[in-house]
């Protein structure tokens, strides 16, 4: 029975991995292959074209035969088109990626088509820098930049809409310091259209040497910048004050809405009121306050995304408002001033009273010295009684020395004379 059993079990595992081995190769054959033929057609640097062919073996199953297509694994679509039309801008390398799969039959997957684009050629460094679009006013757009590292070439722009054929040249070029640095764009005079995407191109060129191109896709409806409104005047009615303001920017009413902000001459922080319809506003004041007022637009989502544009001009309240603004720079001037005074004064007012809190102590040594020194002066102090002996330095005379002029001496010289001839006497009463 041992012999026997031993052989059945042998056999049973060879057939369950016989039927696994070709349950693999079942669902392995069931893979759809990569599509064929896969190519890229570039009709100009922003529209770009992937075909293809369908796979091997899917005619049976061509109804139920879908494609799906990504680019750098991203932004993937699904549908039964043999190709895929794509605007952007290159900038960077770009890979496609596209295969077929079935509807019918979720299980059969299929295998990658790749292809790729290689990016732009030239440096990195010579392409522009902080390119932006501000759209300031309906049909108006100002496109700026900065140059590369090699700032003397010649830059050229160039955009292109899905509406147009052909790339268009800038015809309106923003000059800063002799190097074109930006491309003023205008409906009257380009054929370019604010409600639609711009796909934008800068190159240049000098000298045999190339930039690198830079590529920009620029969305009109999420750059709107509007100009500052003109606060036209402000009044006050029964302890409200009224503003009123001018829209600078032709935009469509259903656009545009207003930001308020104001501070009295004592508050350090604005207060601000968003979502204004109208070109004026009012609001409660205190009357002995100066005030502060600003003004701008915003451009509303109901037109494409919220922006806001930058603040009006200053407008104060008041006649007093220029004399508080003087007041306040007299006081930056004296304020340090009076400071400095006030600390040299304090300085010399501690210093005398430094002397008359802390007097100066006397030094008796100076005393025991001057008494050691004189001869005769340290015997009569001892000679003292001992309950009086106090050394009193001697006063020292000063003795004047008077010069005599040329015959005084003569007259001293013949006195002498007499003295030691015995006439001194008389000589002397006679002086």
């Amino acid at each position: 029975m041992y012999r026997i059993r031993r052989p059945m079990g042998l056999v049973m595992f060879c057939f369950f991995g016989l039927l696994l081995m070709i349950t693999w190769a079942e669902s392995y054959t069931d893979k759809i292959p990569a599509p064929r033929n896969l190519t890229s057609s570039i009709k100009n640097p922003f529209d770009v074209t992937w075909s293809w062919s369908p796979p091997d073996a899917v005619a049976a199953d061509k109804g139920c035969i879908k494609y799906e297509s990504s680019l750098n694994s991203k932004n993937h679509v699904r549908n039964f088109s043999l190709s895929r039309e794509v605007y952007f801008a290159l900038n960077d390398e770009i890979h496609f990626h596209v295969k077929a799969f079935n509807i019918c039959d979720s299980s059969k997957d299929g295998e990658w088509a790749n292809i790729s684009l290689p990016a732009p050629p030239g440096d990195v460094e010579s392409s522009v820098k902080h390119f932006q679009c501000v759209i300031y006013e309906e049909g108006c757009m100002n496109c700026t930049w900065q140059p590369g590292t090699k700032p003397h070439f010649a830059y050229s722009l160039y955009y292109w809409q899905t509406n147009l054929g052909e790339l268009q040249p800038c015809s309106e070029y923003i000059v800063s310091d002799g190097v074109r640095q930006g491309c003023h764009f205008h409906e009257s005079k380009q054929l370019w259209n604010a409600s639609r995407i711009v796909y934008i191109l800068v190159n240049g060129s000098q000298d045999y040497a190339e930039v690198r191109p830079f590529h920009s896709e620029v969305d009109p409806h999420t750059i709107v910048k509007p100009y500052p409104p003109n606060i036209t005047s402000i009044t006050l009615k029964e302890n409200k004050l009224f503003v009123e303001w001018a829209e600078t920017s032709h935009f469509p009413t259903c656009c545009i809405a207003f930001d308020l902000r104001y501070k009295d001459s004592i508050l350090r922080h604005w207060k601000d009121i968003t979502g204004i319809k109208d070109p004026k506003f009012s609001f409660d004041i205190e009357l002995k306050k100066k005030y502060m007022v600003q003004v701008r637009s915003q451009y509303n989502g109901y037109c494409g995304s919220k922006s806001s544009g930058e603040w009006s001009e200053v407008k104060h309240y008041g006649e007093a408002a220029e004399t508080d603004r003087t007041l306040y720079i007299i006081v930056l001037i004296v304020a340090p001033l009076v400071v400095a005074a006030a600390a040299i004064t304090l300085l010399v007012y501690l210093k005398r009273l430094q002397i008359y809190l802390l007097p100066p102590i006397p030094d008796p040594g100076k005393l025991f010295k001057d008494m050691f020194e004189r001869n005769g002066e340290i015997l009569n102090w001892t000679m003292q009684a001992k309950e009086c002996q106090i050394f009193i330095p001697k006063e020292e005379v000063c003795i004047p020395v008077l010069v005599e002029v040329e015959q005084e001496l003569e007259c001293i010289s013949d006195y002498q004379s007499l003295k030691r001839t015995g006439t001194g006497k008389g000589s002397e009463e006679l002086l």
